[in-house]
């Protein structure tokens, strides 16, 4: 190794940490426009609460729900439900993209009644899971991984498909079984459109979990919503609606955290 290499590689984590700093500050820097734009606008307009409340009554509203300890039943309840649904869909849409890729006679017969399935709009499916598998928790689960299982279905089958011919060819040479040439090669290969599939299938269980919530739930940050609509108590509700984007925001940033430590190339 050279010196410059030595170099080289001394100062990327520097220059990483600075990016991160930058980063992170725009990203304070939106937020702050945002709210002094919000506080302005309701303010000099004179909007009344019920129709758009002020940063501080929405951030009241908050603090008093989580201070009362009414909020972390409800925020628990949606993200497990979220990581349930989310873990499913991930299992089920992985074994049925390798199905559809391995087998061309599975992928002939399977694919149009998957993608006319995901095709059907899940607001319109909802009521119906709701009276297949009633009020309770078999709806909401059932909704959320048919929203989570299609895009890594869909990375998977596209994952598989960069497996090359001189890669099958090795693995012959390699006396590989087809256990481990899925788990040598395959998987391997197929991780960047898997975690690609994954950020989308993050934001797609926590809108089923929202959706099913808001429709069917007693419990949940889609019923605080429910609540706050139903009680003209709109900063409850924009403080529940908050709470959903922080909520997806950290699992999308977890999943592309999980993404850079097993793809350290890829940062």
């Amino acid at each position: 190794m050279s010196v410059r290499d030595l170099v080289d590689e001394t100062a990327a984590p520097k220059a990483r940490g600075r990016f991160d700093l930058r980063r992170a500050g725009t990203a304070v820097l939106y937020l702050a426009v945002v709210l002094g734009v919000w506080h302005l606008y309701v303010t000099l307009a004179d909007v009344p609460q019920y129709l758009l409340p002020a940063p501080g009554a929405v951030a009241e509203s908050l603090a008093g729900l989580a201070s009362s300890g009414e909020l972390w039943p409800h925020l628990g309840y949606t993200v497990r439900n979220i990581v349930i649904g989310l873990v499913s869909g991930i299992l089920i849409g992985c074994a049925l993209g390798w199905v559809l890729a391995s087998s061309p006679r599975a992928r002939m017969l399977l694919a149009p009644y998957v993608v006319l399935f995901q095709a059907a709009p899940k607001i319109a499916v909802a009521p119906l899971l709701v009276l297949w598998f009633g009020l309770g928790l078999g709806s909401q689960l059932t909704l959320v991984v048919m929203l989570a299982f299609f895009p890594m279905m869909i990375a998977m089958t596209l994952g598989l498909g960069e497996v090359t011919d001189d890669m099958r060819a090795l693995g012959r040479v390699l006396a590989m079984d087809r256990k481990r040439f899925l788990l040598r090669v395959q998987l391997p290969a197929a991780l960047p459109a898997l975690f690609a599939g994954a950020r989308i299938a993050v934001i797609d269980a926590m809108t089923g979990a929202f959706l099913a919530e808001y429709l069917s739930a007693k419990q949940g940050l889609g019923y605080l919503m429910v609540m706050g609509k139903s009680t003209y108590d709109t900063p409850q509700l924009l403080a529940a609606v908050l709470l959903t984007v922080v909520v997806g925001l950290t699992g999308f940033g977890l999943v592309g955290l999980v993404e850079r430590i097993a793809l350290p190339w890829r940062r």
